[in-house]
């Protein structure tokens, strides 16, 4: 995974059956190659938590929420503020649609 475009930092907890990728820069976040790169060592990856900064966009009743070059469609979102920047933990719910659908699940504005 270290060889990916954009990863700093990778962090494997055995215990919780977990890993942590750190990017650096402004990468894309791209759950096809992370899939790929643990299938080489028999791992599946069930599911994908994010932490990222970036802002919203509302389009009609749609929420979105870009962070660098990725775009979520919000699914069951809480009630944010679009005009600041944002800190957002979410839960991939669907990492083959385009764009990705992302359950929020806590947030922070810049100025907490």
């Amino acid at each position: 995974m270290r060889r990916l475009d954009g990863v700093d930092q990778v962090a494997i907890s055995m215990e919780k059956q977990q890993f942590a990728v750190t990017y650096t820069g402004d990468p894309s976040f791209r759950p096809k190659l992370l899939r790929e790169a643990a299938g080489y060592t028999s791992v599946t990856v069930l599911r994908f938590q994010i932490q990222a900064r970036g802002l919203l966009q509302v389009r009609g009743d749609q929420q979105f929420f870009v962070a660098g070059k990725d775009r979520f469609l919000l699914v069951n979102p809480p009630k944010m503020p679009d005009d600041r920047t944002l800190f957002i933990d979410g839960e991939v719910l669907n990492d083959a649609s385009e764009p990705m659908e992302l359950k929020v699940i806590g947030f922070r504005t810049s100025q907490q």
